[in-house]
């Protein structure tokens, strides 16, 4: 018999897509349910290339422009298979 998989482990973990929007610009991470949203946010950054602001000066919201807590695990969310998000400098930010 089998043992169980542990809740949090990454084996056979559910993935979410979501297409993250930078400065206009998607692109598609597949984040671990488990995983806190900014690990995601982060990804997104490096694959823009938009490094030179810190990821503590950029907000995540949802398509209805609600903004979204980037500590909460992507699970959390509720999002299903795939969603598309936003992650845009905070207002008051000079862009780089």
């Amino acid at each position: 018999m089998k043992n169980q998989k542990k809740p949090g482990s990454d084996h056979g973990a559910d993935f979410v897509e979501i297409t993250i929007v930078v400065n206009g610009q998607p692109v598609v991470i597949k984040a671990v349910e488990q995983q806190p949203l900014h690990v995601a946010c982060q990804k997104a950054l490096e694959e823009t290339k938009n490094l030179a602001q810190p990821p503590e000066n950029w907000e995540i919201k949802n398509e209805a422009g609600e903004l979204l807590d980037p500590d909460k695990k992507v699970g959390e969310f509720g999002f299903g298979k795939e969603v598309t998000l936003f992650l845009s400098l905070k207002a008051g930010v000079a862009g780089g």
